[in-house]
């Protein structure tokens, strides 16, 4: 995807804002934003033209005195302020508002992957609802990272265009059917049991026995316990099993659940990411 001369002025604005001044080319490129200095002068047509275009100052100040620390600034033990790097006292300064920013950043993105599922849907069944579906790698080997992992490291979505081409679109239901390697009935005579595997295997069967609440889904892989009040939740009925708990205890949390599919599920927690309903506006523009 080109880059336009929207991304190259606002990526000059925020390398004044880092700086404190209007950036040369060279301080500009020691801060490793991106589109490069030489795509701005490629896309724009030169340096102060650009900046010109970005509202700053075509002669930056080139003096090195740092302005006294703001009031309210924090800084890790054993840090001054003017030993920092121009880039570190502008991270000090805007703290606050660059988390914001990142949690801005993230929230498109994940729209914006939201929309790239939608289109794709499942692979397996007639499933298109984002909240359900998952990126599932073909070849582990080529996995370069989970995609909801890059959008928290930052990733833009040239990098993950190229990871969906390594991936399936799958829904929750069908990434547990391809990864399950259970047997479909539970050996109840294959031997002496701890209590911990009898907790399991009766969870499998009762997860069986109930289907989804919602829908027909009745493959015990892909049944969930769900709890329709927070507040009555002690603890996962898995987690419970994991650690031991008596049969008891098991079944009293059981009681305080009910069975949904792992779409059901993720559909009943599901919160659209900020944003979402605007980026699905501008699917054409941002593919």
């Amino acid at each position: 995807m080109a880059t336009t001369e929207r991304e190259c002025i606002e990526s000059l604005r925020e390398a004044a804002e880092r700086l404190g001044e209007s950036p040369s080319k060279a301080q500009y490129e020691e801060l490793g934003l991106t589109p490069a200095a030489s795509t701005i002068l490629r896309v724009v047509g030169g340096w102060n033209e650009a900046k010109e275009r970005a509202g700053l100052s075509t002669n930056a100040s080139r003096g090195s005195r740092v302005a006294p620390k703001p009031e309210g600034v924090e800084l890790p033990d054993g840090e001054t302020w003017e030993a920092l790097s121009q880039d570190q006292r502008w991270h000090y300064r805007n703290a606050e508002h660059n988390t914001e920013r990142t949690l801005r950043r993230r929230a498109r993105l994940r729209a914006w992957v939201n929309e790239r599922k939608r289109e794709r849907g499942c692979a397996d069944c007639d499933e298109s609802d984002p909240a359900c579906l998952d990126f599932h790698h073909l070849d582990g080997e080529a996995k370069a990272m989970a995609v909801t992992d890059m959008i928290t490291h930052g990733h833009g979505r040239e990098a993950l265009r190229e990871e969906f081409e390594k991936c399936d679109v799958l829904c929750a239901n069908c990434h547990r059917k391809r990864h399950d390697r259970r047997p479909v009935v539970v050996d109840r005579d294959g031997g002496p049991q701890s209590n911990r595997e009898r907790l399991r295997a009766w969870s499998y069967e009762y997860r069986r026995n109930c289907g989804c609440r919602r829908c027909s889904e009745d493959t015990p892989s892909c049944l969930q316990f769900h709890h329709p009040d927070p507040d009555e939740k002690s603890a996962g009925v898995g987690q419970l099993i994991s650690d031991g708990a008596d049969e008891r205890a098991v079944r009293a949390e059981v009681d305080r659940c009910v069975v949904l599919c792992a779409n059901c599920h993720r559909q009943e927690h599901f919160e659209p990411p900020t944003g979402e309903a605007n980026e699905a506006s501008k699917v054409t523009e941002t593919r």
